[in-house]
């Protein structure tokens, strides 16, 4: 079994992943404290989707262990309460934990943003501004196709804090290969900047608390999202099942022999 970069964090194992198992105060605890003591960081959210790119790709498994992978979506805590017994504290999106973050940060920490249409993280970094007050240092688009464009970017804006709008596991590859030569605290925030412009809407609070999310994203983008919310969660599901009767058989074999 691989061990997170985090070993003294208390995690879960899906598919090689170790997700940490993080209140969202306690998450926002762990990625401050990184940022204050200059850690370079990766920050992940691992929803049902990015899980099964990891459970086949060992690459992408071993890219993932070196961050802090929180869990995002019912998917991943339908999984935790097959493979557990229980599911996680509480849903840990990028999108609702990234506001979080951007208001406790100190005062002037410089953020950058990465990725996205042109047009988006412009305007998404004059929100940002505005709305969280937010030291906004430096932007780059997600359509160039040199990762290392950004990487001079945000060396000479002298970022701290990088939120990374790739989508996943583009975002995810990028950090782990990339970051070193940055030194910052990364996020891989999806399609944050995408809610915080507009351009995509999310649902009422309360059907958000009632973990149907999923729900109201397949009405805003059906052809994009209908198979990741059906047939995608169908075999997850399956294969989360797949595991832990894999685990049951190995353990009473394990009985018989001893």
């Amino acid at each position: 079994m691989s061990q997170s970069c985090l070993p003294w964090l208390p995690s879960r194992e899906i598919f090689g992943v170790h997700v940490a198992t993080l209140s969202k105060s306690e998450a926002l605890d762990v990625i401050v404290d990184g940022l204050r003591t200059s850690r370079s960081m990766n920050v992940a959210f691992a929803n049902a989707n990015l899980l099964m790119k990891a459970r086949r790709d060992p690459l992408l498994q071993r890219q993932l262990d070196g961050m802090l992978v929180l869990n995002d979506g019912v998917g991943v805590d339908i999984a935790s309460r097959i493979l557990y017994g229980k599911g996680f504290p509480e849903n840990l999106n990028g999108s609702d934990l990234t506001p979080e973050l951007l208001k406790r940060l100190p005062k002037q920490t410089p953020v950058f943003l990465y990725g996205s249409r042109p047009a988006v993280v412009c305007r998404a970094a004059e929100i940002l501004r505005q709305k969280y007050q937010s030291e906004i240092c430096g932007v780059c688009d997600g359509y160039c196709d040199n990762p290392d464009v950004a990487v001079d970017a945000i060396k000479r804006a002298h970022a701290k804090v990088v939120l990374v709008a790739l989508g996943n596991p583009k975002q995810e590859q990028w950090m782990s290969e990339k970051n070193s030569a940055c030194g910052v605290l990364a996020l891989g925030v999806g399609g944050y900047l995408d809610v915080e412009t507009g351009r995509v809407n999310r649902p009422p609070r309360w059907l958000r608390n009632l973990k149907c999310e999923w729900v109201f994203r397949i009405t805003q983008e059906p052809s994009r999202l209908w198979r990741r919310y059906t047939i995608e969660v169908v075999y997850f599901l399956a294969a989360v099942v797949l595991d832990r009767i894999t685990v049951s058989s190995r353990w009473g074999r394990l009985r018989r022999e001893l």
